[in-house]
């Protein structure tokens, strides 16, 4: 007798009625509270299958972009490690997301996006493949053109200009600045385009269109907040005025280190008092500043992973990490049993991050929470070190492609 084929399970869509009861309640409050306006003349226009790449400068962009794309009920590909908080997992599930792990294969994230393809589904991607801890986009994770090629459908772009200067990340939890944001669509490419286009000519649009500085975009928006720069310590670590590292501070509107700088960041993200205008001009520069050749970063720290039940556990266990520009390695104990593995920093690719918490990788399809001890604000510096590595790879690769021409 012959074995009945196995029916392959649908990616599906949110409940209409229930994402138009969210809609209405979130829209109300989201409009009001945060200025925020939606340029929705593109949306109209998107038939599924389509993709929609989505700049993401904010932890809001996901509630964001879904109010900018109100009716369409897109399907998101989202970090997995949101499944792994019983506080998103839930609500997630209702919106049938396809999940990823981020900056590691993925094989079944990919056969996903193309069973929603089948589906007709609008596919909505973050491709730079992590949260930006500053107000400026990441470089696009590589294979994003490749995957864009290969579903062979419209291409949109979604933005949302004034969304981290409202909620910038380094923020402290529930800390928003209300003031201006402007969310829009707008078509890339049609489907007979990507077709007619090459794998580098779609990278070249890509990246071009998710190119953006949240600070030059809203320069003179005043956002409201009673304490501006509290929390900007998280992602600022090095002084440069003394060039020491761990000793910022913040306290109101100042940034302050113990060298006796005192620099003052006003409601429209301006900066007196130190030797930039802008808070991402301070982060590019102590990120250019490390010298990957020589420097190392080492330090004792704690780890998280998944319990039996699949939620984070925070306290999983505790060893040393270690980073330099040819390799990473974690040892110690994780729930009871020894970890030890070092890996290629090129490899990781990126660290995730919560800025003065934690940085995510991955080991064996397993998440891992790295918590940088004693001070948790060291963990943006392990970020900036492996992005400096992988930046200075990116330019290598470059000048040799363009000695060959």
């Amino acid at each position: 007798m012959k074995k009945k084929r196995k029916c392959k399970k649908r990616i599906g869509k949110a409940n209409a009625l229930l994402y138009a009861i969210v809609h209405a309640i979130l829209k109300r409050r989201y409009t009001k509270k945060y200025g925020i306006s939606f340029d929705r003349s593109a949306v109209k226009d998107i038939k599924g299958p389509a993709v929609v790449i989505a700049t993401h400068t904010s932890d809001q962009d996901h509630i964001i972009s879904a109010l900018n794309l109100y009716p369409i009920r897109p399907t998101y590909i989202v970090s997995e490690h949101f499944m792994h908080n019983p506080q998103t997992a839930g609500l997630l599930k209702l919106m049938h997301v396809i999940t990823k792990k981020m900056f590691t294969p993925d094989v079944s994230t990919i056969m996903n996006i193309i069973r929603a393809k089948s589906e007709r589904a609008v596919i909505v991607i973050f491709p730079e493949g992590r949260l930006s801890c500053y107000g400026h986009t990441l470089p696009v994770a590589a294979g994003t053109a490749e995957l864009i090629k290969k579903l062979g459908v419209d291409l949109y772009l979604w933005r949302a200009e004034g969304a981290y200067l409202t909620f910038p990340k380094w923020r402290d939890k529930g800390d928003d600045r209300p003031g201006k944001i402007n969310s829009f669509v707008k078509k890339l490419l049609s489907a007979e385009e990507v077709a007619e286009r090459d794998v580098s000519e779609i990278r070249e649009i890509t990246e071009r269109a998710i190119f953006h500085d949240d600070e030059l975009a809203m320069a003179g928006v005043e956002y409201k907040s009673e304490a501006i720069a509290r929390g900007a310590d998280k992602i600022l670590f090095k002084c440069p005025k003394c060039l020491r590292e761990g000793t910022i501070s913040t306290e109101g509107s100042h940034i302050r280190c113990e060298c006796g700088l005192d620099a003052t960041l006003d409601n429209k993200y301006r900066l007196t008092g130190a030797p930039f205008e802008r808070i991402n001009e301070w982060f590019e520069w102590q990120q250019a500043s490390i010298d990957t050749d020589t420097e190392r970063l080492a330090s004792r720290v704690k780890f998280g992973c998944c319990k039996a039940d699949g939620f984070m556990d925070p306290e999983a266990g505790e060893g040393e990490a270690y980073l330099d520009r040819d390799v990473f390695r974690l040892s110690g104990v994780m729930h009871g049993e020894k970890i030890e593995f070092s890996v290629d920093p090129e490899k990781i690719v990126a660290f995730p991050i919560s800025p003065a918490d934690h940085f995510d990788i991955y080991h064996n399809g397993q998440l891992i929470y790295v918590y940088p001890e004693p001070d948790r604000r060291a963990t943006v510096k392990w970020v900036c070190f492996l992005d400096a590595l992988m930046e200075k790879k990116r330019k290598a690769l470059a000048e040799a492609a363009e000695c060959k021409q």
